[in-house]
């Protein structure tokens, strides 16, 4: 099993830590503690969830166009609504790596390196990021993803679904609209 999340990821005089997550200023208009009366999208605790999801931002998407970065959360919450992953945030970007290193989900996951983010602007912008996407406040850029990769790999399973848009420097991809597992050669801008 994944190792817990962690919650004391900065202290107070350092970058911004998950503790300091509802200081947050709003983006685009949403104030957190309105959003905090909508419903859930999962059924675990939102703090966590948005931290997981900011954990990935920062991680997966810190060096990308915003839209980069509202993208790749959009792929973890596409994996929350699938069948084929867990039901939560953190046990989506949590998966894997338990026996292995780099046999993780989200490679920064299980790389041996430290988990803490180390920008605080950067910090503060995933978690602002993760706020509007988990509370649905921004469309999904990349139509139903569930997969992606930087430009610069061939990942081997990349054959088997649709190949999406690309966002900055991330391929994106899905299950075809018929079912079939084809992959496409048409790249959307």
């Amino acid at each position: 099993m994944a190792e817990p999340m962690k919650t004391d990821l900065m202290p107070a005089a350092g970058p911004l830590g998950l503790q300091e997550i509802g200081k947050l200023p709003a983006m685009g208009g949403v104030d957190r503690d309105k959003a905090m009366a909508f419903e859930r999208p999962t059924v675990a605790d939102p703090r966590d969830e948005i931290a997981c999801l900011a954990l990935n931002v920062y991680f997966e998407a810190r060096g990308e166009p915003d839209e980069g970065k509202v993208a790749v959360s959009h792929v973890v919450m596409n994996r929350v609504a699938s069948a084929r992953y867990p039901d939560t945030i953190c046990e989506v970007v949590q998966q894997g790596g338990e026996v292995r290193r780099h046999r993780c989900q989200f490679s920064w996951w299980c790389d041996g390196r430290s988990d803490t983010p180390r920008s605080r602007s950067d910090w503060e912008l995933s978690n602002e990021i993760a706020l509007q996407v988990y509370w649905g406040r921004s469309d999904d850029p990349t139509d139903g993803a569930l997969w992606y990769h930087a430009d610069y790999v061939s990942p081997y399973w990349r054959k088997a679904f649709e190949l999406g848009p690309k966002i900055g420097r991330h391929m994106f991809y899905r299950v075809a609209d018929d079912g079939v597992r084809l992959a496409s050669r048409r790249v959307s801008n």
